[in-house]
Parts: C-alpha cells; sequence; structure tokens
C-alpha cells in the first residue's frame, strides 16, 4: 500500500483555508501563507470583517490548493 503525499503549502503561497467549527470557515477562506509554525501548523493571513489583513495559525490539514483559474 503506497501513501499519498499530503499537500504542502508553500511560503507566499495563496491557500484555500477550509476549518470546521464555524459556518463561515466551512466554506472556506483564500490565505496566504506566510510562515511554518510549529505542530503542522502554518501562519497565515486572511482579511479580516473590517477589511484588514489578520495573521493566524491554522492547522496544515485544514489548507488546500485553489482552485485552477481562481487568479490566472
Amino acid at each position: 500500500m503506497t501513501r499519498v503525499k499530503k499537500w504542502q503549502p508553500a511560503i507566499g503561497s495563496v491557500a484555500q483555508y477550509i476549518g470546521g467549527h464555524s459556518t463561515l470557515s466551512r466554506q472556506g477562506h483564500t490565505v496566504r501563507v506566510l510562515a511554518e509554525a510549529s505542530g503542522k501548523r502554518m501562519v497565515v493571513e486572511v482579511i479580516g470583517k473590517r477589511g484588514a489583513p489578520v495573521r493566524v495559525t491554522v492547522k496544515t490539514k485544514n489548507l488546500a490548493p485553489v482552485m485552477p483559474g481562481l487568479f490566472d
């Protein structure tokens, strides 16, 4: 049985964050990956409710590649 390598976002790339705690995060957010943190987490930047960029730490397993053609 072969293992499938999970997607690992590169620093500075754009990713889709899909969380499981609130309705808003289950719909997904487009985030920018800023740095790698400890414990399989990444520091990302997202636009907050007031329009200002907010830095948060999220689990890598909740990040996915953006849909093709979104920023082409």
